[in-house]
């Protein structure tokens, strides 16, 4: 019988639909903005009313490949590209079944980080920050009529 717990040896991270082959651990938070309603006359909240989607942080960190950084994959973008850079999808799949448990849309790379020591190997740390996060539930979205920023053509 096949184990429907998900491990880390069947986890695969795609960058634009490129498999990152350096990653040794992913995290990502999906986070919601709370207001406590405080009102004259108790001393507790009345209401706690969520006010927003907070923008999704995702964490890897991976092995340092000589030849290769960070700036193929996983698409960590170079000085010179920055004011034309472009949103990145970041998928993890089980690479058993083949199903998305983690997709990350309209993400930029945050930042990036790495290190020798004695005695290890060399690791590198990629952070990413998407607007959203879906899952094995599906898609999310903005309910019916929310606003966006116009196009610019």
């Amino acid at each position: 019988m096949t184990s429907k717990v998900m491990t880390g040896a069947r986890a695969k991270v795609y960058a634009n639909e490129e498999l990152v082959g350096i990653y040794e651990s992913c995290t990502y938070n999906a986070n919601f903005g709370n207001e406590a309603v405080h009102i004259l006359g108790r001393f507790s909240p009345d209401e706690i009313v969520i006010t927003s989607s907070e923008a999704v942080p995702v964490n890897c960190s991976g092995f340092r490949v000589i030849g290769s950084g960070v700036h193929k994959l996983p698409k960590v973008p170079k000085l010179q590209d920055l004011l034309n850079l472009e949103n990145i999808t970041l998928v993890v799949s089980d690479r058993q079944t083949g199903e998305i448990t983690m997709t990350l849309v309209e993400a930029k790379v945050t930042g990036h980080s790495g290190g020798v020591q004695a005695r290890a190997t060399s690791k590198v740390s990629v952070s990413y920050l998407g607007t959203k996060m879906a899952d094995e539930e599906g898609d999310q979205d903005e309910s019916a009529g929310a606003a966006s920023l116009p196009n610019v053509g």
